[in-house]
């Protein structure tokens, strides 16, 4: 029996697939580093939504709603979503919206926004690796403190301040649905900059301030009162796959 040269002298790994599992351990380091350090330095930063908490509050339940709504159930990715995909693609002809909770928050902490099969694919191995590291109910916290909800508000306690005066456990439905549908349509920056400025601030109803925005960004104004009447319905809606009271 001989042994083939390549077997040798070649290297058992490629170096194209060796540098993508080096990328993908870097990744999966950042990310657990982020989250750990929500986690345990959350409270320094005035976060009202208990972690360690069972009870879920409106914005959170809104969030599940519009976002993910089986998050506390897959494991990072799921089947049914590739079939939500060619339905849109179908009926909108664009895909958008697939993106479980995990996947966004390997986007959020790895800061990669690229539209490429490649950086979907890393996507979905991390969010499901994730899953075998680190609890559902801290992925959630660090995805609703961290996501990006318009200007200068980077998560739900820092928009709920900066929109209705309020800590995020404080919102009633109505506001929770509003901030939860900031997600997919931040906050714009020409409506903050008018809004705190007009002497308005704070408005307690969603619906005045999307009325406030019709006139400074007319497309926003008009997807958001869309979307929260979507969002609203999750107080009504029977949760068989929510994890909720």
């Amino acid at each position: 029996m001989r042994i083939p040269p390549s077997k040798i002298h070649e290297p058992s790994i490629h170096l194209g697939l060796k540098k993508f599992l080096l990328t993908l351990n870097r990744d999966l380091d950042t990310i657990k580093d982020a989250v750990d350090f929500n986690r345990d330095y959350g409270f320094y930063f005035n976060h009202s939504l208990q972690l360690k908490s069972e009870a879920v509050s409106n914005l959170e339940i809104a969030i599940l709603y519009l976002e993910d709504r089986r998050f506390y159930h897959h494991k990072g990715f799921e089947v049914r979503s590739i079939l939500r995909a060619l339905n849109r693609l179908v009926r909108q002809g664009k895909i958008n919206g697939i993106s479980t909770i995990d996947q966004q928050i390997v986007r959020i902490a790895t800061g990669r926004f690229e539209r490429s099969f490649a950086r979907k694919a890393r996507e979905i191995i991390l969010a499901c690796i994730l899953n075998l590291h680190l609890s559902k109910r801290s992925l959630f916290d660090y995805y609703v403190h961290n996501a990006y909800l318009g200007y200068r508000m980077q998560g739900c306690e820092v928009a709920s301040r900066k929109i209705f005066g309020l800590r995020a456990c404080e919102l009633d439905e109505n506001q929770a649905s509003f901030i939860a549908s900031l997600f997919p349509l931040p906050f714009p920056k020409a409506v903050y900059l008018k809004y705190i400025n007009s002497g308005l601030f704070p408005l307690a109803d969603p619906h005045d301030l999307i009325a406030f925005a019709e006139n400074i960004a007319p497309l926003w104004s008009g997807r958001m009162k869309y979307r929260l009447q979507i969002a609203k319905q999750a107080y009504g809606f029977k949760f068989r796959s929510l994890w909720i009271r």
